[in-house]
């Protein structure tokens, strides 16, 4: 009976291992009570504030800075300043030594953010000012900028982006209306 090793579809086919590495479907999650996405809200905001003072973090901007999402990923984003020159210059040597660092580091052919030019700050988003926010690459935000035992980053950030029309703002009230 010589068959293949396995490699066919259906039940049998040996290998073994448990099904350890392959896709396996898994079901929606059951939606959040509010109770559970407070707690869930004040865990991470404890976190953070733990985060915050570990790496020994010092706000360095009074105002905030216009810039762009130049990448998100899951729990951070990578932000460059539209004008270069507002980043203080108490910490422009330490966030060009971060970036060079970042773009050392990238492997597999890949470039950091994509091969971008210049020098982008690092944002946690859990230091996403603007409840209920959601970045994406391209996106016009504003921000504040620090300085921690890590690097250079932005927190404090808020949207920028041109407020919706009239009409769209107008047309969801008169839904809730009724």
């Amino acid at each position: 009976k010589g068959g293949g090793g396995g490699g066919g579809w259906g039940k049998g086919g040996g290998g073994g291992g448990g099904g350890k590495g392959k896709w396996v479907f898994v079901p929606s999650r059951d939606a959040l009570s509010p109770e559970e996405i407070e707690e869930r809200r004040t865990a991470n905001a404890e976190r953070h504030a733990a985060r915050v003072a570990e790496e020994e973090r010092k706000v360095v901007t009074d105002v905030h800075i216009e810039g762009e999402v130049v990448q998100r990923a899951k729990r951070h984003a990578w932000l460059k300043p539209t004008d270069p020159s507002a980043v203080p210059e108490v910490c422009r040597e330490e966030l060009a030594k971060m970036n060079a660092e970042f773009r050392a580091k990238a492997t597999d052919g890949r470039a950091f953010c994509g091969g971008l030019e210049g020098d982008v700050l690092y944002l946690s988003v859990a230091d996403i000012a603007e409840e209920k926010l959601v970045l994406a690459a391209g996106m016009q935000v504003k921000f504040k900028i620090y300085m921690d035992n890590k690097g250079v980053g932005a927190c404090e950030v808020l949207s920028n982006e041109p407020p919706a029309p009239e009409g769209a703002e107008g047309a969801e009230g008169a839904e809730g209306a009724e």
